[in-house]
C-alpha cells in the first residue's frame, strides 16, 4: 500500500467516527427550540462570503504556519449550532495539507438548487482597458446561446461558457444528487433531491452597458446579479435555482482577491448580513464572484491537472466548478437570520466546509516538488463533459463514498473500492 492509500485508510477510519456525530447534529440543526437555539445564538449571522482560498492560504490554514497574506476569517456559520465541546468555528487546521476535511456533511434545513440554472455574466469584458495587450473578437455558440466577446485574449470567457454548458449530466455533477431539501406540504414533509440536469447553462450576458471599475466591490457584484436577473427575466419564484456568476475581466478583476488570498467565492443576498452591504439589493440572490483566475496562476490551480500550455486554464474551471457546486448544495451560504431562520443547506458541522471546500487541493503538493497533483485518491482530474470535451475539476465531497464514511469523488480519481 502506498503512502497515499495509507493516509486514505486513516482518513476513512476517522471519517467513520465523525459520521455518527455529524448525523446527530444534522438531526438537531433544523430546530430552534433546543438549547443551542437561544436568543443570543439566533441573533448571530455569518459575516463573510464562502471563500475558496488560494493554495498559499490553504497551506497556511492547514499548517497554522506563517503567511504573508492576511485573509478574512475562515468560513464559519457563527450560528451557535455546534455541540459542546466544539467552538462555533469547528476545528481549524484539522486536515493535513493536501488531505480532505474529514467527516460527512450535515443538512441544516435551508434550500438547495433542485434544478440548477447558471447564468454567466461577462461584466465589462468589452470596456476599454479591460485587458492589456492586443485583443481579438471571439464568437462562439453554446447550444442555442450565441456569444460575441469583443476581447478574450486567453479564451477564458469561452472556456467558462463551454464548461458550464457541458457539466450537466456528468459523473462529476452527479455527486450532487445525493443531497436534498425538506419541503413542508399539506400532508407532511417532502424530500426533494437535487437533479443532475443536462442543460445547466441558462444564459450568457456580455454586459458592457453597466460599467465595472477597478474598485469593484461585493455590493457592486450583487447589484450586477440583480440586473442580470432582470435581463434574463428570472421570475422571483425561480431565483431559488439560479446562480449568477459575475465574471470579471483581467484589469477590472476583484481587487480583494489577490490582496486577501482567495480565488473566488459565492454568497447569498440578505439585507441584515455582512454589515448591510446587500440592504439595497433584492434578497435571495445566489451569486458567484468569479475574478480573472488566470491572473493568479498556480495559486488558483493553473497546471494542477494538466502540464504546460494545456493546463494554463486549469484553475478557471476548477474554481468555477467549486463555486457552482457549493451554490447548488448550499445556496444560502451558511447564513442564519436574526429570527433564527437557518438558510444554510449542506455543510460540515464541525469545521463548516461545503462540498467543494472539503476537497479543495486534495493531493496537491503545493509546489513543493512540482505544480501538479500527486494522484492521491480524491484529487483533481479531467472531467468528461456531456459533449465529449475534457475539463479539469476538483473532486466533491460525497457522503455515500467509502461505504458511507464519505470521501472526495467525481473527478475520475475516486477511491478504488
Amino acid at each position: 500500500m502506498n503512502k497515499g492509500l495509507q493516509r486514505t485508510a486513516l482518513a476513512m477510519i476517522i471519517a467513520s467516527a465523525l459520521t455518527i456525530s455529524a448525523a446527530q447534529v444534522a438531526g438537531a440543526s433544523v430546530s430552534t427550540d433546543n438549547a443551542s437555539g437561544s436568543t443570543a445564538h439566533r441573533a448571530a449571522v455569518k459575516q463573510h462570503p464562502i471563500l475558496l482560498p488560494t493554495a498559499a492560504n490553504q497551506w497556511a490554514q492547514s499548517t497554522n504556519g506563517p503567511s504573508p497574506l492576511q485573509p478574512p476569517a475562515p468560513p464559519c456559520p457563527e450560528n451557535g449550532q455546534l455541540p459542546s465541546p466544539f467552538s462555533n468555528c469547528g476545528l481549524p487546521g484539522f486536515p493535513a495539507v493536501g488531505q480532505p476535511y474529514l467527516g460527512n456533511m450535515a443538512y441544516w434545513g435551508g434550500h438547495v438548487q433542485v434544478h440548477p440554472h447558471v447564468y454567466l455574466i461577462l461584466w465589462g469584458w468589452g470596456q476599454p482597458g479591460a485587458f492589456s495587450g492586443p485583443c481579438r473578437t471571439e464568437r462562439f455558440q453554446e447550444r442555442t446561446i450565441h456569444v460575441t466577446l469583443k476581447c478574450d485574449p486567453q479564451g477564458v470567457g469561452k472556456r467558462m461558457a463551454d464548461f458550464v454548458s457541458e457539466m450537466g449530466g456528468t459523473q462529476w455533477a452527479g455527486v450532487q444528487t445525493q443531497y436534498y431539501q425538506d419541503v413542508k406540504t399539506a400532508t407532511g414533509t417532502k424530500r426533494q433531491f437535487i437533479v443532475n440536469d443536462k442543460n445547466v447553462l441558462a444564459g450568457v450576458w456580455t454586459d458592457n452597458t453597466n460599467r465595472i471599475t477597478k474598485k469593484v466591490t461585493y455590493t457592486n457584484m450583487a447589484e450586477e446579479a440583480q440586473r442580470a436577473a432582470a435581463h434574463f427575466h428570472v421570475a422571483k419564484k425561480d431565483l431559488i435555482n439560479a446562480n449568477f456568476v459575475i465574471a470579471q475581466p483581467a484589469l477590472f478583476s476583484d481587487p480583494q482577491a489577490a490582496k486577501q488570498g482567495y480565488c473566488a467565492f459565492h454568497d447569498y443576498t440578505q439585507k441584515e448580513i455582512e454589515g448591510g452591504i446587500y440592504k439595497h439589493v433584492t434578497a435571495g440572490l445566489a451569486y458567484t464572484n468569479m475574478p480573472y483566475v488566470a491572473s493568479q496562476g498556480t495559486g488558483c490551480g493553473a497546471n494542477l491537472v494538466n502540464a504546460g500550455a494545456a493546463g494554463a486554464l486549469d484553475g478557471v474551471t476548477i474554481a468555477l466548478g467549486h463555486e457552482i457546486e457549493e451554490t447548488v448544495t448550499d445556496p444560502g451560504a451558511e447564513d442564519v437570520l436574526s429570527d433564527g431562520t437557518i438558510l444554510g443547506g449542506w455543510f460540515d458541522p464541525f469545521d463548516p466546509e461545503e462540498n467543494g471546500d472539503k476537497c479543495a487541493y486534495v493531493g496537491d503538493n503545493f509546489g513543493l516538488t512540482d505544480p501538479s497533483n500527486t494522484g492521491e485518491p480524491g484529487s483533481a482530474g479531467n472531467m468528461n463533459g456531456n459533449r465529449g470535451d475534457k475539463f479539469p475539476v476538483q473532486s466533491l465531497w460525497s457522503n455515500t463514498a467509502a461505504g458511507g464514511a464519505g470521501y472526495c469523488a467525481g473527478a475520475g480519481t475516486d477511491l478504488p473500492f
